[in-house]
């Protein structure tokens, strides 16, 4: 009736911790199971909302220039990451301890719990921007990678955009962010142990 089947004596059982294809990550690296090593960079946010339609123009230009020379391919992904207003709240909370104004003391409280309701329900998010490159893994793999990253962290840097290579903590972050749902959410926790092993 609801679609259930004998298991098979012969049917081999894998579990979760195979299917994730992660190996390990060190050196700023993601090494995957299948011989791939992995440099991820995040692309800092630049409004280009508030630039003119000519000055978007010549911003793209500029980009694909620099990226003209890039032969090997590349994968570009957004994550939305909520938002740490932790020190927004903070630096709110100590004007509103000094302030003896009363209207300045409501608006202040106000603002705290708007701030604190956008952040709850989820709706404070950032994208954040990824760019990420591999390599099949051989012997000067990593030196090729590396080298690879700082070019392109130098070619965006010369089209006025910040771009930074993610370090361990951060890569086991965003990969906790694919694979375990419960840190999803948590901004930032002590990552310093190990990705966790999953079991079926």
């Amino acid at each position: 009736m609801f679609g259930f089947k004998k298991k098979d004596k012969n049917s081999i059982t894998t579990t979760a911790q195979q299917e994730i294809n992660i190996l390990d990550i060190k050196n700023n690296l993601i090494y995957t199971r299948d011989n791939l090593i992995i440099s991820v960079i995040k692309i800092n946010s630049l409004n280009m909302q508030l630039f003119s339609k000519k000055e978007l123009l010549n911003k793209v230009k500029e980009i694909t220039s620099e990226l003209s020379t890039e032969t090997k391919e590349f994968k570009m992904t957004s994550i939305a990451r909520p938002v740490d207003v932790g020190t927004l709240i903070d630096y709110l909370r100590e004007i509103l301890s000094n302030t003896t104004d009363s209207i300045q003391k409501r608006l202040l409280r106000e603002n705290i719990r708007e701030t604190l309701n956008l952040t709850l329900v989820g709706d404070a998010v950032e994208r954040q921007n990824l760019l990420i490159i591999s390599e099949n893994l051989t012997d000067n793999a990593e030196q090729e990678i590396q080298k690879r990253a700082r070019e392109i962290v130098q070619k965006f840097d010369n089209c006025g955009m910040k771009l930074e290579i993610l370090n361990d903590q951060y890569l086991i972050q965003i990969c906790n962010s694919f694979t375990n749902m419960s840190v999803a959410t948590k901004e930032d926790s002590d990552y310093q142990d190990y990705i966790p092993s999953l079991v079926a």
